[in-house]
């Protein structure tokens, strides 16, 4: 099976369908499972959504706000592309005070190989570390009362070398989640070589591949790519 994660930029104001199609190139070349994107605004869903009905892939998602005309420039969603026989998906909306800006994290239950398997997809916010911390405890808890096998990604606006990321780290061991260890930069403009978007695993899985992906012009960010079994 294989994962992605990527924080395609939310460059609404610039938006063109070129964007679309090297998404959809990404996914298809790379013969991706899951694909699970940050900061997707409605114009390039619309398109996306369209693009994928013919195909084998479905997207999953809600976007952060309910009233979409009144916040369109900042109304992302988290979505979790896949090709996977899908049971269900639900939103859950994450604690985001003092920050003004609503996080929410994706799930969806996929069944592959007779086996349920949960897909979680979010970002946090950006600013407040103590606001992270919050929205780290809250999506502990849920995995905590989740039975089936785990696939945890997103933009986590968390570097390794902060406190409160290694405790989550620590905490998701103990439920048998592991981090994938892809260290170098993925925010672009990062004086730093290590990684703010992370993917997390059960680790009944195995990566028999992994890369960070440099070579895509449309982003901000490089997206992660990991092949399990």
């Amino acid at each position: 099976m294989i994962i992605s994660t990527f924080n395609i930029k939310n460059d609404i104001r610039k938006y063109s369908k070129s964007k679309e199609k090297e998404i959809l190139k990404y996914l298809k070349d790379n013969k991706i499972d899951i694909l699970n994107l940050q900061e997707l605004y409605k114009p390039l869903y619309k398109d996306l959504k369209k693009d994928l009905e013919n195909t084998k892939y479905h997207i999953n998602n809600i976007f952060r706000y309910r009233f979409p005309l009144l916040f369109n420039l900042i109304n992302e969603s988290t979505p979790i592309i896949t090709n996977k026989n899908v049971l269900y998906t639900k939103t859950y909306w994450l604690p985001h005070y003092p920050s003004l800006l609503h996080r929410i994290i994706t799930k969806t239950v996929i069944e592959d190989n007779n086996e349920l398997i949960s897909i979680y997809n979010t970002h946090l916010d950006y600013k407040y570390d103590k606001v992270k911390e919050k929205q780290l405890n809250k999506i502990l808890n849920i995995i905590k009362k989740d039975n089936n096998k785990i696939i945890l990604t997103g933009d986590f606006n968390l570097k390794n070398n902060k406190e409160i990321f290694n405790r989550f780290v620590d905490e998701l061991n103990r439920l048998d989640i592991y981090r994938v260890e892809l260290n170098d930069k993925t925010l672009k403009q990062s004086k730093y070589h290590r990684a703010i978007d992370h993917i997390f695993l059960s680790k009944s899985f195995e990566v028999t591949k992994k890369e960070i992906v440099t070579d895509l012009k449309i982003s901000d960010h490089y997206p992660l790519l990991i092949e399990i079994k």
